[in-house]
């Protein structure tokens, strides 16, 4: 009987020794396929760079079905939305309402994107003002990317005259019909393209719900969705003084919107000053005080307007406005000195 009862449990101990050694071939071999496979279902990306919106603009898509379809689409409206909205275009609907002097009847579209930009322009007590078109051809930053462009610095009393022409209280929105009172004009620069960014990501969902990727339209950038389909895409805010491909900061982002506006992208010099585009509504130059204003928020559009906002309401008061209105932002002064507002922070990590 004893001898029976060691050659079981010696035979037990066997079995239990073979039933470990499966086990962990198991682990093994399920551990490499699962990297195996990681490492081959990871999407490729594929992109495209082309001009739109006076600025480069780059599509990154991943996608099970054409990645370049959505690329193509995304840039054909991009492309549209330009001409729809130029104010140089002659044939644009922005010319159009500009040039005449009774009610324009105008499509959804553009009573939506009219009707947007003085509701931000009254949450903005102002600092976003679509309707500075004189004050914008007067400087001559509507036409600055023209190889024939000279500039000159106005004087106060056409600064003046195109004051009395501005403001987003003139421009009267009813049942799609537009109204421009005392002679203003309306410029939309401020917003169209993060409206285009917008329009953008809603294609890509249409034409794919599980498309990843980004839209970035000169530094204004729209997540379409996480890398990978699940990882954080790391963005660089720019050093507004810097070189090209130097940051200030760093930030990560799964979703929603990212918008810069600075002095340095729209702007001539002139006896050692810098003259650039975004102008105070309340005296006709530029703003001085600030340098760059970075935003986050859900929408491109909202953002693109809070980041012209931002630059012209300085640090202080945007640090408390802009959470209010749903963004968080970065400001640089003219001291190259960032500051940020609260919940900036989040977004300096992955979570």
């Amino acid at each position: 009987m004893l001898e029976m009862s060691n050659g079981s449990q010696h035979q037990t101990m066997k079995l239990s020794k073979n039933s470990w050694i499966l086990i962990l071939i198991f682990i093994i071999l399920l551990l490499f396929f699962s990297i195996l496979f990681f490492f081959r279902s990871k999407p490729e990306y594929v992109s495209k760079v082309d001009i739109a919106l006076g600025t480069t603009v780059k599509v990154v898509v991943s996608s099970d079905k054409d990645p370049g379809l959505i690329i193509e689409a995304i840039l054909r409206e991009f492309h549209r939305i330009d001409r729809k909205f130029s104010v140089t275009d002659p044939k644009s609907v922005i010319s159009q309402i500009n040039k005449s002097e009774n009610p324009v009847e105008v499509d959804e579209e553009t009573a939506f994107v009219i009707e947007r930009s003085i509701a931000l322009a009254r949450a903005t007590e102002g600092a976003f003002d679509p309707a500075l078109g004189n004050l914008i051809t007067l400087w001559g930053f509507d036409r600055i990317n023209d190889s024939a462009f000279k500039p000159t610095i106005p004087s106060d009393s056409q600064i003046e005259e195109a004051l009395e022409k501005s403001g987003y209280e003139n421009i009267l929105l009813e049942n799609d019909v537009v109204i421009l009172n005392n002679s203003v004009k309306l410029d939309l620069g401020g917003i169209v393209k993060g409206y285009a960014i917008d329009r953008g990501l809603s294609i890509a969902k249409e034409m794919d719900p599980e498309a990843t990727g980004y839209i970035d339209a000169g530094r204004d950038i729209g997540i379409i969705g996480p890398k990978f389909g699940g990882e954080y895409w790391a963005i660089a805010v720019q050093d507004p003084r810097g070189d090209s491909g130097e940051y200030i900061d760093l930030v990560y982002l799964k979703k929603g919107a990212i918008v810069t506006s600075g002095d340095y992208e729209r702007f001539f010099m002139m006896d050692g000053v810098r003259y650039h585009h975004i102008l105070n509504p309340k005296t006709g130059y530029p703003i001085r005080e600030t340098i760059s204003t970075t935003v986050i928020s859900p929408d491109a559009m909202d953002a693109d307007a809070f980041s012209t906002a931002a630059f012209v309401l300085g640090s202080e008061f945007s640090a408390v406005l802009l959470p209010v209105l749903g963004g968080q932002g970065l400001f640089v002064d003219a001291q190259n000195k960032a500051t940020y507002t609260e919940g900036w922070s989040f977004f300096k990590e992955k979570h």
